[in-house]
């Protein structure tokens, strides 16, 4: 048996957001439907935006404050 670490788990280590993916990974397993997961999904992307050195991490803000823009535009 190979004793080499997973390269998807030593990523998701090195976000510091491996109990949020965690809680996502279980809630997909559990109920087998993503729209069911929205906190789970909602924490770990919290998560991940939370560290700026994330890979991605800065796409995510910058679409989240594009969303926040258009929703904003069709509430008024």
């Amino acid at each position: 048996m190979d004793s080499e670490e997973d390269p998807y788990n030593t990523r998701i280590e090195k976000t510091g957001c491996y109990q949020e993916n965690e809680a996502l990974q279980l809630c997909f397993y559990d109920t087998k439907d993503w729209r069911q997961c929205k906190k789970e999904m909602q924490a770990f992307r919290a998560c991940f935006i939370k560290s700026k050195d994330n890979a991605g991490s800065q796409e995510l803000i910058e679409s989240d404050k594009q969303t926040q823009k258009t929703t904003s535009h069709t509430i008024n």
